[in-house]
């Protein structure tokens, strides 16, 4: 197993973190001495609008130079398509985007894709919003197929992120070229054991993302009663093993199931200390050697 540094991480997503460009994000994760690189295919990193035919040759040299590999390129999907306007191409769209996806990825020497399933729309049908993702990824992966890559399906978004739910997802889409992206937080999110889930899915994992948190509970202040009521929960990131989810269970688990690909980290919401570059580094650099210690350990 590679360890793996997510471009999302210094995206500038959430509020107040550091943006690098995808160049100096390249640069960075070499520095930090991660063995491979997963690239967030939209803005303001590796979006297909943005890298032209030059842009890809060059990031291919980089990598090269840098002795990173590309583990994957990581998809934003919402197959759930919208239903207000049934006349609209919402699901041509989707695909487009995708097709668009595959070919860069073709071009920077990525043999994966990592997509979502989609998000829950109010007032549709639960099992209608399954069907469209069931058809988007399926149309997805025979795409794919052409360019010898392979779709990875994130357990992440609304539609079949629960372990048993997903197993039943992927039954049928039925594609040869369509795997499973399985990732620690969202198994423990559905309250589910962490090497048991592992184990059910020996076969068909192709990649993972590694990320830790801490839950804090949110209030809000109530003037007329002069209280704070509980306002829900934020998760907050924190470098790994300093968290809730035990790595050293879920890596051996995919150890014991044969898996050999890249663990991405990847710092994917509020960090504590702050999002400047050198505290996100700091992240960085402790997860990446918590991880090895682990894998030292194998």
């Amino acid at each position: 197993m590679k360890v793996g540094l997510h471009s999302v991480s210094y995206s500038g997503t959430w509020g107040g973190q550091t943006a690098l460009s995808l160049k100096k994000f390249i640069g960075k994760a070499a520095l930090l001495g991660f063995e491979s690189v997963e690239f967030a295919g939209k803005r303001p990193h590796c979006s297909p609008l943005d890298i032209g035919k030059q842009d890809r040759q060059e990031i291919r040299q980089m990598l090269d130079e840098s002795g990173l590999e590309l583990a994957c390129l990581a998809s934003y999907h919402d197959f759930a398509t919208h239903f207000e306007h049934k006349d609209m191409a919402y699901m041509e769209k989707e695909l487009v985007y995708m097709k668009n996806i595959i070919e860069l990825a073709h071009d920077l020497g990525c043999s994966l894709v990592r997509t979502y399933t989609g998000y829950y729309k109010e007032g549709v049908p639960y099992r209608t919003q399954w069907d469209h993702c069931v058809k988007g990824i399926k149309e997805s992966a025979r795409m794919a197929s052409a360019y010898g890559i392979t779709i990875g399906v994130q357990n992440h978004s609304c539609i079949a992120s629960e372990p048993d739910s997903l197993l039943d997802f992927m039954a049928e889409v039925d594609e040869p070229n369509a795997k499973v992206v399985l990732d620690a937080p969202f198994i423990d999110n559905h309250f589910k054991p962490l090497r048991e889930t592992v184990l059910k899915f020996k076969g068909m994992i192709v990649h993972t993302h590694l990320t830790d948190y801490i839950r804090r509970e949110k209030y809000k202040y109530v003037s007329e009663t002069v209280t704070f009521d509980p306002n829900g929960i934020e998760m907050i990131s924190v470098p790994i093993g300093k968290g809730g989810i035990d790595y050293k269970e879920f890596i051996s688990a995919l150890h014991e199931v044969g898996y050999e690909g890249s663990l991405s980290y990847e710092m994917c919401s509020p960090l504590v200390g702050g999002g400047s570059e050198a505290n996100l580094d700091r992240s960085a650099l402790e997860s990446l050697t918590y991880v090895k210690r682990i894998l030292a350990e194998l």
